[in-house]
């Protein structure tokens, strides 16, 4: 069946829904986020993006530019708290399943919203998606080795540790 034009995909959990950026949302947190979460029809709480997340806008603008039809693998995804239809972080998946059936995620929360469960629930629910395309079988992520709350996160949804050095620690997920 056709999908109107301004049908958005999302993934929905008890307290979140994950919202994939298109190219056109990516283009616009780039340049106006406050005006990307109006288009996205969410309460424009946080209008100012650090160096550090414009930048993962733009790699991920120009990897869906790149690939379009492929864009879910490819883009950040709003992580939106319903109950205040506001973003409270984004979860990004890195591209689709690699020649090891590996797919890599990232993932932040504003600093006012953490150690609530939201980034649990959010990567629960992207790891059921992901996981329903039968060329994925591990998830992949990486942690700074002092960022403990996101060891515990990565833990909750059945990651484990399988690599290490002397910054990060890798970890997997695997489908079962």
């Amino acid at each position: 069946k056709s999908l109107g034009r301004n049908h958005v995909i999302k993934l929905e959990s008890e307290r979140l829904n994950l919202v994939p950026l298109q190219a056109k949302h990516l283009s616009l947190a780039v340049d106006n986020y406050g005006e990307m979460q109006s288009e996205l029809g969410l309460s424009v709480s946080n209008t100012i993006l650090d160096d550090e997340m414009k930048y993962a806008m733009k790699v991920r603008l120009q990897k869906v530019s790149e690939d379009n039809k492929n864009y879910l693998w490819l883009t950040n995804w709003a992580i939106v708290l319903k109950e205040e239809n506001r973003i409270i972080g984004i979860i990004m998946i890195k591209g689709c399943p690699n020649e090891n059936g590996e797919v890599i995620v990232g993932y932040g929360i504003e600093e006012m919203y953490r150690k609530r469960g939201y980034a649990t629930e959010a990567l629960q629910g992207l790891k059921k998606w992901i996981f329903e395309n039968p060329k994925a079988i591990y998830i992949i992520a990486d942690t700074e080795k002092d960022n403990i709350e996101s060891h515990k996160v990565l833990r909750n949804v059945g990651a484990i540790k399988y690599k290490e050095d002397d910054e990060l620690i890798w970890w997997r997920i695997e489908n079962k």
